[in-house]
C-alpha cells in the first residue's frame, strides 16, 4: 500500500507555517525576557525585604549594628550591593537568559561554606515561579500556532 501526499499551493503553505514559527519565536523570547526578569525581581526582593531576617549584631571596623539572616532564608541586605550585583543576561537569539549575581560572595551565600550554611537567594526566585513560568512557555507556543 502506498500513500501519497502533495501540498496543494506550497508557497501559501510555506508563507503560513512560517508565519507561525515567526510567531512562536517572537513569543518565546518575550516569555523568556518576562520569566528572566520576574526571577531576578524576586531574588533582589528576597534580599531587600526579607521580613524574616534574623537577630543584630555588632560586626566590622569601624562597629555598626547588622541584621544578619538565618540559615536556609535569603541573606539579610546590609550595604544593598549583593542586591544591586543581580543582573539579567539575555542570550543573543533571545531564546534563552540567566540571572547572575556579580557579588563576589554570592556563591557563599548561595551554598554555604564550612562555617556558614547557606543563604540562597538564586535559587529559591527561580522556584518560586517554576509552575507559572512552564505555563507562561506552553501558552507562548500555544498562542503563536
Amino acid at each position: 500500500m502506498t500513500v501519497k501526499v502533495r501540498v496543494v499551493n506550497k508557497p501559501e503553505f510555506d508563507g503560513k507555517i512560517n508565519l507561525k514559527i515567526k510567531n512562536v519565536l517572537n513569543n518565546l523570547k518575550k516569555t523568556v525576557r518576562v520569566s528572566a526578569n520576574e526571577v531576578r525581581n524576586e531574588a533582589i526582593t528576597s534580599i531587600t525585604q526579607n521580613p524574616r531576617a534574623g537577630e543584630t549584631v555588632k560586626r566590622y571596623n569601624p562597629s555598626r549594628t547588622i541584621r544578619i539572616s538565618k540559615e536556609g532564608d535569603p541573606p539579610a541586605s546590609d550595604t544593598g550591593f549583593l542586591a544591586s550585583n543581580i543582573h539579567l543576561i539575555i542570550d543573543g537569539d533571545g531564546l534563552g537568559a540567566s540571572v547572575e549575581s556579580r557579588a563576589e560572595y554570592s556563591v557563599f551565600l548561595e551554598f554555604g561554606t564550612k562555617d556558614m550554611r547557606a543563604r540562597p537567594f538564586l535559587q529559591p526566585a527561580l522556584e518560586k515561579g517554576r509552575r507559572k513560568y512552564k505555563t507562561m512557555f506552553r501558552k507562548a507556543v500555544k498562542d503563536g500556532i
